[in-house]
């Protein structure tokens, strides 16, 4: 099942890169925007730098200094993790990375390396 999965995306030219499966440092760019925020909020563009290292090692950088994250679990989809200011989830196949704050605030961002 899982090479059927591998050979369809490889044919859609999907990205494929399994979290359980990589063990070499990745650096994302990723962008994105707040969603349900007032318009002028939600109108800029954020950025931020995501490294996903060896050892479940997690870092975010939103250009303010780098953030270490704990991650909480990985698999061949997602990869989700933890910091005191919210709960980030990054999904392997898609790129696509949401931060859920606790104050209620979502961020929906696209990776790419």
């Amino acid at each position: 099942m899982r090479a059927r999965i591998l050979l369809v995306a490889m044919i859609l030219g999907l990205a494929v890169a399994p979290g359980n499966a990589a063990q070499k440092t990745q650096q994302l760019s990723c962008t994105g925007k707040l969603i349900d925020q007032p318009a002028a909020l939600s109108a800029t563009d954020w950025t931020l730098k995501l490294t996903l290292g060896p050892s479940k090692q997690v870092a975010l950088d939103l250009g303010k200094g780098s953030i270490n994250a704990s991650q909480v679990s990985d698999n061949d989809i997602q990869l989700k993790f933890r910091t005191k200011e919210f709960v980030g989830e990054y999904f392997h196949y898609t790129g696509d990375l949401f931060l859920i704050y606790k104050s209620g605030k979502l961020m929906r961002m696209t990776c790419q390396q």
